[in-house]
């Protein structure tokens, strides 16, 4: 094992700097009890993520990439328009620049927790939340799932990331116009989409909703009239809904939920687990649709429920759905506020993509986390 932990020096190097990353941004600096919440729970997922190198698995990704690194050129795999491909190029070329070592690996997805870290107080600060800073990250950083799932080598840590940041660019597009938010907003969305089929959707809906609020909430100088403000409105959403058809990621609401329905039937028709969801996705009329997504999404959300809970993990599990249930019972009680209800919808959003596609409450656990952030600033301050 000492010979592993001198191989694996990148990632060494990598705990080290997580540490001081934090102290890189001023408004985080300057508070002390966030500084030292952020770095409590930087240290329970380095611990996790040693674990998992020295007394436990190899790390999902990790195989793959470190065999693309190793080769003499960086080939392209089979079908790069795949997010878990892409995953495997871009984890294959940090690699080859740095070092392939799987704790360098783990090190890296810690390192997108901490930069989540950062742009969570971001948001923190611009929705007025400042005293609540503390609570919020010690909230989001030490679920006992989330810990262990953004200390492995899997797209869900780089997913949150994107799509908190995503989040932040739309709200700092509100608060502060300007063509280069606009810009940063696209790029980010775009890299949520490179992640995974069913967020590069999703992303297109992002963007779109993240427009139209702000192009109506919009106070410049320029008084605009409703007419005007509708026109540009729609010509806008037009044209990243046209630029998306043409590359092959726009779908209707129909479409979606045909398409999510269909995986969710493949995956439980191969898969016979314990933790295999109960209801089916009905696509086949619009009251099929009404009477079956709100249960598929309720049993997304809050499953397992008291009478599944068979071992420890399942305990955990169920505590965990019911403080998401109190997180998201807080969060819409909340709606009404501008920036809350923009966040509350996107969350949502998000939320409504895992579920018609996931098929089981064990993968729902993994889910949650790209949506995780957002609930935990919405609902725990209340």
């Amino acid at each position: 094992m000492l010979l592993n932990m001198m191989q694996d020096w990148a990632g060494w190097l990598l705990i080290l700097f997580s540490f001081s990353i934090v102290l890189m941004w001023k408004n985080v600096r300057s508070d002390t009890k966030t500084v030292l919440a952020i770095w409590f729970c930087i240290i329970m997922h380095h611990v996790v993520a040693s674990h998992h190198v020295y007394f436990s698995d190899a790390g999902m990704f990790h195989g793959d990439a470190a065999t693309l690194a190793a080769l003499p050129e960086l080939k392209r795999l089979s079908d790069f328009s795949n997010g878990a491909v892409n995953f495997t190029h871009f984890l294959g070329f940090i690699y080859r620049a740095f070092n392939s070592s799987i704790l360098f690996g783990k090190e890296l997805s810690v390192l997108t927790f901490v930069l989540s870290c950062m742009v969570l107080v971001k948001l923190i600060d611009f929705l007025d939340m400042r005293r609540f800073r503390v609570g919020i990250i010690l909230i989001f950083g030490l679920l006992p799932s989330m810990i262990v799932f953004r200390s492995v080598t899997l797209r869900e840590p780089w997913q949150a990331l994107v799509f908190l940041l995503s989040v932040y660019l739309a709200i700092r597009m509100r608060k502060q116009p300007g063509i280069l938010n606009v810009l940063f907003l696209l790029m980010s969305a775009s890299c949520l989409a490179l992640l995974h089929h069913g967020l590069a959707r999703y992303a297109v809906y992002l963007v779109v909703i993240s427009l139209f609020w702000h192009i109506f909430g919009f106070k410049g100088g320029v008084q605009w009239s409703r007419n005007v403000r509708i026109l540009f409105a729609g010509l806008l959403i037009v044209c990243v809904i046209i630029s998306s058809q043409k590359i092959g990621l726009f779908m209707t609401l129909g479409e979606a939920l045909e398409a999510g329905a269909e995986m969710r039937r493949t995956l439980l028709a191969y898969t016979d687990v314990r933790t295999n969801f109960s209801f089916i996705l009905d696509t086949s009329s619009v009251l099929g649709i009404v009477t079956t997504v709100p249960m598929v999404f309720v049993e997304y959300m809050f499953a397992p429920f008291p009478w599944q809970v068979e071992n420890v993990k399942d305990v955990w599990a169920l505590l965990e759905s019911m403080l998401r249930f109190v997180l998201l019972f807080f969060a819409v009680s909340s709606w009404r506020r501008s920036s809350y209800g923009f966040l509350l919808i996107v969350v949502l959003g998000i939320e409504l993509v895992w579920a018609v596609g996931t098929a089981n409450w064990g993968t729902a656990v993994r889910h949650h986390v790209p949506g995780y952030g957002v609930i935990v600033l919405l609902g725990a301050p209340r």
